[in-house]
């Protein structure tokens, strides 16, 4: 899980076994974790938790494997439903999944208000690792219902990684006939349960449920010859993709799993197909999901993007519904935080890495008139990095003494100044991992930022001081600003807004900083600004401020709509 490098640094700067286990299990790397994570957005109704709960129990204290708890369980949701004998294809079905009977699990009262309690519970019983390494984390129906809401009843349906089923029962309270509900996933006990809710859902009609067991990704000879009208899934994130499936996809160059079933999915839609996707919000703007945005822009026509939040126990990203047609008119509709607002495709195809902003017609606008105006760039300027200790315990301490001096992290970075250290350091270069050249650390002025932030916060340095990697370092080199004018720029209203509607990352990344545009000043008008800025590191007024944002604005020759639009989103 660590490359051979990090290894290999550790043991250079003297990082014991000790330490190194325990640096790869504070990390976020969860495919190591064995925590179960109870999936509360999956259920229905929370009162029973307690059942979940007693049925786990009971579980541990009798050491029962995953595959005899599901039979038996599955075979309770039959017997509960009157359905033992009356579908001919049930038999099969259990006998190829035959295991040993427990009574208790037979026999103990099931809820009838949980589409999906078998899904809810073999989502428990599986550690935070084992979904990790899968990309498995199922999702909650209203989520589902937004994915589906325009899936006709006489439809062909396909979810091509079904889980146990969740997309599945939501198309089939749309779709008359069983027979064209279609799924598959690798998982053989996910399939098992997709089958028997399928059975239950349409349990007047006798059907064999049309859910493999199989790999979407590969030559599917059960989907070979069927093509879908709609295409509804969310697909395995991040999860570990066999070598051979990405040759098969040779513009996919990020191995990512859900690219994959994006590119795969087009192969099997009709002509005026559509398909909808719950994806990690990082395939909007990530430099290395570029691959795919570049094919669904060649492919597809993007219908909607809806920033759905946080929907998943145990996963801290945003989540995005993508919904993509093969026949549009090019316009697509925009939601998040509750406002609707509308873009052509076009612009993604010009926009940065081809990223998919949240961005409306008007606000495109606005930016393309901030780009007109004579400007210039950080090209020129040097950048560096903050220290990497490679063993911050070692070499880090919370006092002062004569031999150290402050450090500074992305934690006491604020607008145009630094909080105090909170810890000190002796600069010994040759102990550290990796650092920058001194010049950049002892330069007689310095900008330095967060690095992991969606916002830009700059601060001014002219004390020669050190910083973590938490935080990046900027020597600005533009002709007509100074180091001061151009914090002041860095930190405004204008570029908050640039910034978050043309990248929005969790990353400040220097590409993108080098293509924001500093109009060109005259004499006065730098004089001017510095004076602002010196003024507000002197008093910390905000009113100066909003002089200072007033100043940007009339330097681009903004409207006072274009400001109040601008304040809007920046408050």
């Amino acid at each position: 899980m660590v490359s051979k490098a990090t290894i290999k640094n550790w043991n250079r700067l003297g990082v014991n076994e000790e330490d190194q286990g325990d640096r790869l299990t504070s990390r976020a790397n969860k495919r190591l974790s064995k925590k179960n994570i109870l999936p509360l957005e999956y259920f229905t109704n929370k009162e029973n938790i307690k059942i979940l709960t007693t049925i786990a129990d009971y579980i541990k204290e009798n050491n029962i494997n995953t595959h005899q708890v599901i039979y038996n369980l599955a075979l309770n949701l039959l017997k509960q439903n009157n359905l033992s004998a009356k579908n001919k294809y049930i038999s099969d079905i259990l006998n190829d999944f035959e295991q040993k009977i427990d009574n208790f699990l037979i026999d103990i009262e099931l809820p009838f208000d949980e589409e999906d309690f078998l899904g809810i519970v073999y989502q428990y019983s599986q550690s935070e690792g084992d979904k990790n390494v899968k990309g498995s984390y199922y999702t909650p129906q209203k989520v589902i219902q937004k994915a589906i809401k325009k899936l006709d009843s006489d439809d062909i349906f396909l979810d091509p990684c079904c889980g146990t089923g969740s997309f599945i029962l939501q198309a089939a309270k749309r779709i008359k006939n069983p027979q064209n509900i279609y799924g598959c996933d690798i998982d053989e006990i996910a399939c098992f349960i997709a089958k028997i809710n399928l059975i239950i859902k349409y349990k007047n009609i006798e059907f064999c449920p049309n859910i493999y067991n199989a790999n979407f990704l590969t030559q599917n000879t059960a989907l070979k010859e069927q093509y879908f009208d709609v295409i509804a899934t969310n697909p395995p994130w991040g999860a570990l993709i066999n070598k051979i499936v990405g040759k098969n996809f040779p513009n996919i160059k990020s191995g990512e799993s859900f690219s994959y079933f994006i590119a795969q999915s087009k192969k099997y839609l009709k002509n005026d197909g559509k398909c909808s996707f719950i994806l990690p919000e990082s395939i909007l703007n990530v430099k290395a999901h570029q691959d795919i945005r570049k094919f669904i822009l060649d492919n597809f026509a993007i219908r909607k993007i809806e920033n759905l939040g946080k929907i998943f126990s145990g996963v801290l990203s945003d989540t995005v519904l993508l919904e993509l047609d093969c026949k549009n008119n090019g316009i697509i509709e925009l939601v998040e935080n509750g406002k609707t607002s509308q873009i052509e495709q076009k612009y993604y195809e010009f926009n940065n890495h081809n990223n998919f902003s949240f961005i409306s017609s008007e606000e495109a606008k606005i930016i393309d008139k901030i780009y007109s105006t004579d400007h210039e760039t950080l090209i020129n300027s040097t950048w560096g990095l903050g220290i990497v200790t490679g063993n911050n315990k070692k070499y880090l301490s919370f006092q002062k003494r004569a031999t150290n001096e402050p450090i500074y992290t992305g934690k006491e970075i604020c607008a145009y100044y630094l909080k105090p250290a909170a810890n000190y350091i002796e600069y010994k270069r040759e102990n550290f991992q990796q650092i920058a050249k001194d010049e950049i650390y002892r330069s007689e002025e310095k900008l330095v930022y967060k690095f992991i932030s969606k916002k830009l916060i700059f601060a001014y340095d002219n004390k020669k001081s050190l910083f973590l990697n938490s935080a990046n370092i900027l020597i600005p080199n533009v002709n007509t600003h100074s180091t001061k004018t151009t914090l002041a720029f860095l930190n405004s209203k204008v570029f908050e807004f640039i910034y978050r509607k043309k990248f929005n990352e969790l990353k400040i990344l220097k590409n993108n900083l080098s293509s924001l545009p500093f109009p060109k000043l005259s004499p006065t008008q730098k004089e001017e600004l510095e004076r602002l800025v010196e003024n507000y590191m002197k008093n910390n007024d905000k009113k100066i401020l909003l002089e200072i944002d007033k100043f940007i604005f009339k330097c681009f020759n903004l409207t006072e709509q274009e400001i109040d639009l601008i304040n809007d989103f920046c408050n």
